[in-house]
């Protein structure tokens, strides 16, 4: 059976700061809180997997629909 899975790359701090432009303090502090993936330590630099970054930004847009949705039912 073929394996049809999408591989995993790792992202180095520099391409997540170009998917999520703001401060490290702020990108330490969702991670905290549990709003953005932890990364992985290699070789002692940081790395986030590619497929959590995607599910994150997925989770984002999906949660701004429910917004526009609630708030036009306001309106």
């Amino acid at each position: 059976m073929p394996n049809t899975t999408t591989p995993c790359t790792l992202l180095d701090s520099a391409a997540i700061k170009k998917v999520a432009p703001v401060s490290n303090m702020t990108l330490w502090r969702w991670m905290r809180e549990g709003k953005f993936p932890s990364p992985l330590k290699v070789a002692g630099r940081n790395f986030w997997k590619s497929d959590e970054i995607e599910a994150w930004i997925n989770d984002l847009s999906a949660k701004r629909h429910v917004h526009i949705a609630t708030s036009a039912k306001v309106a």
